[in-house]
């Protein structure tokens, strides 16, 4: 396990970009920079914002930038706030803030072969090879290669398929496949073709549209893939033997969901950080985003939702995936009822 680097003791650590070259070394830490310097007889020097860093892996601090990327902070002296301290920063910013509390104080650990326990998002070059689903739970193939705006999928062997998926179509990396938000069909008639796209097919109204929705969702989508939450447990009573269960979340999914009046509605499909995905039927599909502070039993083998089946279409069935207004609101719900059994 990585030990959690100060940033004072980040000194002379070698840093690595996100397309895996080395840049040099940590020479300095201010409030808002890490000073790294390249070469020994000519000598470069970069000051890159402290939140362009993904973590520590034991032996590189890595950087959420390409190579190029990092050339824009080359300066022989420490560049002004203005330079870079745009919203898109500041989002980023207030993203890994949130995920990880104490950054002000030490640099999150991170492994470059998979996703470490602190790490905001997983580099896109690392899913190359990795499995790709479809929201409909169907396999696409394999990511082949990774460009500015897409990912190349290979489906096949002999008969092979190439689908070029815009970025900000993937939901997210769960250790081991990429999901996307569309279906397989959607992905076929949208996606599929012989050759990459052109530059300009990204320049659309359209595609613009995709792309401002998602880094509302998920500021740094560019640079990095968000991560399916793996939260450390998840403790509730068992409804037959009354013991405090512990599991881990991963192990929830595909087990049953129940409601409160015994109806199954469902397998959990996904974790979230604030709810599970609840995925009922084979050829007429409907998903249920389901807070979790409705669950209220677990007995090894099916989740219980502690709310009747004839409400479950109109609380929890999305489309996709709600918004955070519409999250609060349920979590808000949940909460007052507890508190009026409670009474």
């Amino acid at each position: 396990m990585v030990d959690v680097l100060s940033w004072d003791k980040s000194i002379d650590e070698d840093v690595k970009t996100s397309d895996d070259k080395k840049v040099g070394k940590v020479r300095a830490v201010t409030t808002d920079f890490i000073q790294i310097q390249k070469g020994t007889l000519d000598k470069k020097y970069y000051f890159v914002p402290k939140h362009y860093i993904q973590g520590y892996d034991g032996n590189h601090i890595w950087l959420a930038l390409t190579e190029d990327e990092v050339k824009q902070f080359e300066s022989e002296k420490e560049l002004p706030l203005s330079s870079f301290d745009n919203a898109q920063y500041r989002e980023r910013k207030s993203v890994v803030e949130k995920q990880y509390p104490q950054f002000s104080s030490a640099i999150p650990t991170y492994s470059s072969k998979g996703p470490a326990q602190n790490q905001v998002g997983m580099s896109w070059d690392k899913v190359i090879g990795e499995e790709v689903k479809s929201a409909d739970d169907k396999d696409l193939g394999k990511v082949e290669s990774i460009a500015a705006d897409y990912i190349e999928v290979k489906e096949g062997t002999v008969n092979k398929k190439h689908y070029y998926i815009p970025k900000s179509i993937v939901e997210e990396f769960d250790g081991k496949k990429l999901h996307v938000s569309l279906t397989k069909d959607e992905i076929k008639n949208g996606y599929e073709r012989d050759s990459p796209p052109l530059p300009t097919e990204f320049e659309s109204n359209e595609y613009k549209d995709i792309s401002r929705r998602r880094e509302a969702k998920y500021p740094q989508y560019r640079e990095l893939i968000p991560l399916m939450a793996k939260e450390p447990g998840l403790e509730m009573k068992g409804q037959e033997s009354g013991e405090i269960l512990k599991i881990p979340w991963e192990e929830v999914i595909h087990k049953h969901v129940r409601t409160s009046d015994n109806v199954d509605i469902g397998d959990v499909d996904k974790v979230g950080n604030e709810f599970i995905v609840v995925r009922e039927g084979v050829v007429s599909i409907h998903l249920y985003y389901i807070p979790k502070q409705y669950i209220n039993h677990y007995d090894g083998s099916s989740l219980w939702v502690n709310v009747p089946s004839g409400l479950v279409s109109a609380k929890f069935e999305r489309k996709t995936e709600p918004t955070q207004q519409e999250i609060d609101m349920l979590v808000k719900e949940a909460e007052n009822n507890k508190a009026d059994v409670a009474r």
